[in-house]
């Protein structure tokens, strides 16, 4: 064959699991590389052979900079090279999903046995709005329950046990699929079977082989924000910590008849937080929250507005002789602050 791709795709695959480069073997002196995602052309260029060899390098970086520019999850990625005879060679359909983290058990194994966060464990206050993200496999039948321990006021002190079954879930093509895991939502399945009035404590969810649990908190957290993930995907971070507040002003002054003018001037208010004693996973987890391109902040039930993490020392160890506590300043990204 005068030319072909040496290098294996598997599918679906993490963004950060692509190849680094993909040899190829030709006898011709050039041939074009394309890259498509969803039927859409992202890349092409012409390489040079070299020892009967062709590397196309960076493609992660490719994939990953147009699934961040058009707000994909997953998408079918394509490389096609053509040579100097225009024969085509394909690597074949590939389901990725966007990811800035590798696996270590491979790709499909993490997604069939993992929701797409970067924590086990949640602790959520009541009025919390929270999904969960799963990738589904086309064609895999996959169970769905969730077991609900809740308490009733007549009885506080004994924990109960519902278990709602969603049934049995598949999907016709790869596919990232959500699901409310919201404290209210919980208490709707419980209305369904008859259960008024249960205080929810705790809630193990199932899909497949994956499980997260989710800790409900009567306690009113000091801020909730809502970030796009490692998986870009929308996440939850209920934070409960001490906030500073600090008002910057910076402006230019001139004196006109006496009387002093104030020109160039700019008022910002930061928000400096040192957040409760944090376990390894949710400190690794506010990391996640801490590098993302896209924040907001919850300043009522319907209203998230965006803000800009401006200075964070996102510094941990393992030892656990000393709780783990990070520090980090926020501030509107419009630099106006919400009346109160």
């Amino acid at each position: 064959m005068a030319t072909n791709l040496n290098t294996k795709f598997s599918t679906p695959s993490l963004s950060a699991d692509l190849p680094d480069e993909v040899e190829i073997l030709t006898i011709h002196a050039q041939v074009t590389a394309t890259i498509t995602i969803d039927g859409e052309e992202i890349f092409s260029s012409v390489y040079y052979m070299y020892g009967l060899k062709i590397y196309i390098r960076d493609i992660r970086s490719i994939v990953e900079a147009a699934m961040l520019k058009r707000g994909l999850a997953i998408t079918k990625f394509v490389l096609t090279v053509k040579d100097m005879e225009n024969y085509t060679y394909t690597s074949g359909e590939i389901t990725v999903i966007y990811s800035q983290l590798k696996s270590i058990t491979g790709s499909e194994s993490f997604l069939l046995e993992s929701f797409l966060t970067t924590r086990k464990s949640a602790l959520l206050s009541r009025s919390c709005p929270f999904s969960l993200h799963n990738y589904a496999k086309p064609y895999l039948l996959e169970s769905a329950y969730c077991d609900i321990y809740f308490t009733m006021s007549s009885a506080p002190d004994q924990i109960r046990k519902h278990t709602h079954t969603f049934g049995s879930k598949q999907s016709d093509t790869p596919t990232i699929k959500s699901a409310d895991a919201s404290y209210s939502q919980f208490q709707y399945l419980l209305s369904l079977a008859n259960i008024r009035d249960g205080i929810i404590h705790r809630v193990l969810y199932h899909i497949g082989s994956r499980e997260f649990n989710i800790y409900f908190t009567p306690d009113i957290p000091s801020d909730t924000f809502q970030f796009l993930n490692a998986f870009n995907l929308k996440d939850t971070l209920c934070i409960f910590a001490a906030t500073t507040s600090k008002t910057e002003i910076e402006r230019s002054e001139a004196v006109y008849g006496r009387r002093p003018v104030y020109y160039d001037e700019s008022i910002q208010v930061k928000h400096e937080v040192e957040t409760a004693p944090l376990t390894i996973s949710e400190a690794r987890h506010l990391t996640d929250f801490l590098t993302s391109r896209e924040i907001t902040r919850q300043v009522s039930d319907e209203v998230f507005s965006p803000v800009l993490i401006t200075d964070v020392t996102p510094e941990y160890s393992d030892n656990n002789s000393n709780p783990i506590r990070i520090k980090f300043t926020w501030a509107y990204a419009d630099k106006t602050e919400f009346l109160t």
